[in-house]
């Protein structure tokens, strides 16, 4: 069962990523595919991993390192994932580097005991 302050916090990245979704709807007919002014995926997302992440420098930086790699490599799926459609394709690529990077964060915390 979370504890209220899971919950909380499981509720407000849940809200903003369908935020997300709904403004990347809306604006990506206005500015075109994934403009680099909306940033609400980058943020919606990094609170994925965040959530596993142990509140240390090491994993930390870690988390944010490998975020930031996979959201600008896009491994496979991630380039098809951001090829859909208005808010989906904005939200679903980063949602998929947050996934990759907790499982970077779960093993590298349990390998080297961070």
């Amino acid at each position: 069962m979370l504890k209220p302050f899971d919950l909380l916090y499981v509720l407000l990245t849940l809200g903003l990523l369908a935020v997300g979704v709904v403004l990347g709807n809306d604006l990506s007919t206005v500015w075109g595919k994934d403009p680099r002014e909306i940033v609400i995926d980058e943020y919606a997302a990094f609170l994925i991993p965040l959530y596993f992440t142990p509140v240390r420098l090491v994993p930390l930086l870690i988390a944010f390192i490998a975020f930031r790699l996979f959201d600008i490599l896009k491994p496979p799926p991630l380039r098809s994932l951001e090829r859909l459609r208005g808010g989906w394709g904005i939200m679903l690529d980063d949602i998929g580097a947050a996934v990759y990077t907790t499982v970077i964060v779960l093993v590298a915390t349990l390998v080297f005991n961070l």
